[in-house]
């Protein structure tokens, strides 16, 4: 197996020892996808594989464990349930992404775990927890198990543990009340400029959220509320996808809140674009 290069595994019903074993005499492997595949509870990854840069697993429901050695790793990608990550050394390590089904702790996971995940985000001992060379960050809430009140000002922590961020992407499918929003925390985030919410809503929270990313960001240069979760994007190819009924009530109470809560704050040096349902 010294010149397997790309190793894709989907349904193979094979151990952890029996694929630790085989990739232990792949040592030219740069990429391995392994997906549903229910016998290995621990993936373990030898530090032979000097050449592994890419590492995507998905869907491995009884996995409780991966450690991977390979020192050259620069991409992680995991979907499942959460489980103990060790990169070890990988200090190249610049793209990670976590895909978590219906846990209600996976924003938390992410923000705690992460740093210590991918090493080279921490770069002396008294910054660790935080994401110090974090440029671009984008976050998707898709699970059901995030209720209309979540607490999507709670990600202001996310954005504190990134003092160099520059841009800031938050996709959404939720809604929310209405009610009359608080800001707290008085954290800046000097390097911020780009900020877009798609899927904008009327929750107390996500208003919060907004009004804290406006006034605590400096340097922000534009600020996009997309209240469409995304559709506007069709639009631009001749397209217009029709809401659900629910989704266009909600649309309509984001772009209120908007005006109510938002535009006022939003100084003049800041582009702010709303983008509404296509007709």
């Amino acid at each position: 197996m010294n010149s397997l290069t790309n190793l894709r595994l989907n349904s193979v019903h094979v151990t952890g020892e029996e694929l630790y074993s085989f990739l232990s005499n792949s040592c030219a492997l740069k990429q391995f996808y392994l997906s549903n595949c229910e016998d290995i509870i621990c993936l373990k990854i030898h530090c032979l594989l000097k050449q592994l840069n890419i590492l995507h697993v998905f869907g491995c429901l009884n996995m409780e464990m991966i450690e991977s050695n390979a020192p050259r790793l620069s991409t992680f990608s995991y979907a499942g349930d959460t489980i103990r990550i060790l990169l070890g050394n990988a200090v190249q390590v610049r793209k990670v992404k976590f895909r978590h089904h219906h846990s209600p702790g996976a924003l938390y996971y992410a923000r705690t775990k992460l740093p210590f995940i991918a090493p080279n985000t921490i770069s002396t001992p008294m910054a660790s927890g935080k994401f110090l060379q974090l440029k671009h960050l984008e976050i998707v809430v898709r699970s059901p198990i995030f209720c209309p009140d979540y607490d999507f000002y709670s990600l202001v922590s996310f954005i504190a543990a990134s003092p160099a961020l520059e841009t800031l992407i938050l996709l959404v499918n939720q809604s929310g009340d209405s009610t009359r929003p608080r800001c707290l925390s008085e954290h800046f985030h000097d390097h911020l400029k780009n900020v877009m919410i798609s899927g904008f809503c009327s929750a107390k929270s996500m208003i919060e959220l907004t009004i804290h990313i406006i006034e605590r960001s400096k340097s922000l240069v534009c600020l996009t509320l997309d209240t469409t979760r995304g559709y506007d994007k069709f639009a631009k190819i001749g397209k217009c996808l029709q809401l659900s009924k629910d989704a266009l009530v909600e649309a309509e109470r984001a772009h209120v809140a908007i005006g109510r809560y938002v535009e006022g704050r939003v100084p003049s040096s800041v582009n702010l674009k709303i983008i509404e349902p296509c007709s």
